[in-house]
């Protein structure tokens, strides 16, 4: 649609001054919700981590029978990504018991 009505350079501005603004509140709400999403996983994580703690420390140890020379790799790759996935060091838990499904 052609029109000939034109707006002139203030309106213009204006009307670009408002778009900027708009565009930089929405992105300062965005950081502001972003730095609360961070802290509350942040105290998430925390906790979950020292519930995580306490559960591997009440686990008892039980004598296990000896491993073979084959397993011992087995059992390398298994610990290595449970320490992973839990995000704990190796010292910090102990596999008492791996059995296959």
């Amino acid at each position: 649609m052609i029109t000939t009505t034109y707006i002139t350079f203030l309106q213009s501005f204006l009307s670009s001054l408002l778009g900027m603004s708009i565009v930089f509140l929405s992105l300062i709400f965005l950081a502001i919700f972003v730095t609360i999403v961070s802290r509350v996983v942040e105290k998430l994580e925390a906790r979950l981590k020292d519930e995580t703690a306490t559960k591997n420390a009440k686990a008892t140890n039980v004598a296990s029978e000896p491993v073979k020379k084959n397993d011992n790799v087995k059992i390398a790759v298994i610990t290595a990504a449970i320490s992973e996935e839990t995000k704990l060091p190796l010292d910090r838990f102990t596999i008492t018991n791996i059995e296959k499904i």
